[in-house]
């Protein structure tokens, strides 16, 4: 008897785990409702995890910062993101992939890509292109930026060792018993 009443009790709690898990799960995602004026055809929003900085295009389910793609409408698609984290939106034409592997790869995709971070429900429209660079209109709440930004954050340390090294031939130039 002791054993139902335990194995209830266990389930129960399990039950309840389970709840409040999902409760915060769902507390931690947002809303991103994405569109493209006219439509595309045959094209993908691709979503990409930018919180450790410039995140790989790597866009293989299961890949490290692989979040998804939803079809690229008029209408739009909802995807659910992760709130107040940094996230690339991409919009993959197929008929461009040779045009972006000679134009560069990953730079070329990360310099036709925005950078989003949600605060809550949102939507983001692309209206046009400018040289393959996506024009906007974001509404809710979004802070909508040019996904090269992500390259502020690496390149700082690079240009300090370089400017250091600079200054030091400098001063192995300028000294006069060298």
């Amino acid at each position: 008897m002791n054993s139902k009443r335990l194995a209830r009790w266990a389930m129960a709690t399990l039950i309840g785990v389970a709840t409040m898990t999902s409760v915060i799960a769902s507390a931690e995602t947002v809303t991103l409702r994405v569109s493209i004026e006219g439509g595309a055809f045959n094209s993908k929003f691709k979503f990409f995890d930018a919180s450790e900085g410039c995140p790989g295009y790597n866009d293989i389910p299961g890949a490290k910062n692989y979040l998804g793609s939803v079809f690229a409408s008029d209408k739009g698609a909802d995807k659910e993101v992760s709130l107040g984290e940094p996230v690339q939106v991409f919009l993959f034409r197929p008929k461009e992939t040779f045009s972006i592997s000679a134009a560069g790869g990953e730079k070329e995709i990360r310099r036709r890509s925005l950078q989003v971070v949600l605060s809550g429900d949102a939507t983001l429209r692309y209206t046009g292109f400018d040289n393959k660079v996506p024009t906007w209109e974001a509404t809710g709440d979004i802070d909508v930026a040019p996904a090269t930004d992500c390259e502020k954050d690496e390149d700082p340390e690079i240009e300090e060792d370089a400017l250091s090294d600079e200054a030091e031939e400098d001063e192995y130039f300028d000294d006069p018993e060298v």
